[in-house]
């Protein structure tokens, strides 16, 4: 009993150590362009993408990057990467998406669907599988970043001037919009659809209040998100929390902490 409880755990944490080590940078990239809502967006799109593999009869994570490969390229053909997404958009899409979904589980007949895993995600029950499909995605997704960083940060900085630079605004920024969607349909499992935008802003706002430059901001962004880890995992260990939401609560607790301090440090200089 003990083996399988230390198991358990040690894949858990594994698997929140993943997700924070991608999360860092990828959380950076999409609050430089203003792009925090799009994670949220593709998060509550998510719920029809479930809905749509139990219905197709296929593994619900493929319903789910079919819909969300759907959505990116639509709304990609929407902004023209010219400027950033549309705020209606990405609104429409998200509450239609979400409404969508949860009426389409609740309809088929003789599935059980857990809803709360959905919403909020359940670390704790990470398998062996998923792991390796956490794993595999957080590898492909570092490799693509250290391909295309210089890249990705100019942009973010300016459209024009990376464009005058030579750089192919338009293939980079939509490059960026699938890497947003395959690390949305992975981090599902883990933290659920209501809480992956906050694992991914949350650190690296926190994490822009004391960095100096984009490379401090990500590693800064990925000890806050360890931390945010830590704590939550320990909460829900000690008071029988719901294990993402409590993630969460940690990382909001270590911003209000670090803005405290900062205002603080201000007032004495």
């Amino acid at each position: 009993m003990a083996e399988l409880l230390n198991d358990f755990v040690i894949r858990s944490v594994i698997a929140g150590l993943l997700m924070i080590s991608i999360a860092a940078p990828m959380g950076c990239l999409m609050v430089w362009q203003r792009l925090a809502f799009l994670s949220d967006t593709l998060g509550h799109a998510a719920v029809l993408g479930v809905g749509v593999g139990i219905w197709l009869q296929m593994h619900p994570m493929i319903g789910v990057l079919i819909i969300i490969l759907v959505i990116v390229i639509s709304l990609s053909r929407v902004s023209s990467f010219n400027n950033a997404l549309s705020e209606t958009a990405l609104a429409i899409t998200s509450h239609t998406g979400l409404a969508a979904g949860l009426i389409l589980l609740g309809t088929m007949p003789g599935q059980r669907v857990n809803l709360e895993s959905i919403l909020f995600g359940d670390l704790l029950a990470t398998t062996k599988t998923d792991l390796i499909l956490i794993a595999i995605t957080v590898i492909v997704l570092l490799f693509l970043l250290a391909q295309h960083w210089r890249s990705f940060v100019a942009v973010s900085v300016s459209r024009e001037i990376a464009q005058a630079e030579g750089i192919e605004v338009r293939k980079v920024q939509f490059l960026m919009y699938l890497m947003i969607a395959l690390l949305v349909a992975v981090m599902m499992k883990v933290m659920g659809v209501l809480l992956i935008a906050a694992v991914l802003v949350i650190p690296t706002s926190s994490a822009r209040l004391v960095s100096r430059s984009p490379e401090q901001m990500v590693l800064i962004s990925a000890l806050f998100g360890a931390m945010s880890l830590g704590g939550g995992m320990l909460s829900s260990f000690h008071f029988d929390w719901q294990t993402g939401p409590a993630i969460v609560l940690s990382a909001s607790c270590l911003l209000l902490v670090t803005l405290v301090l900062k205002r603080l440090s201000k007032g004495r200089h």
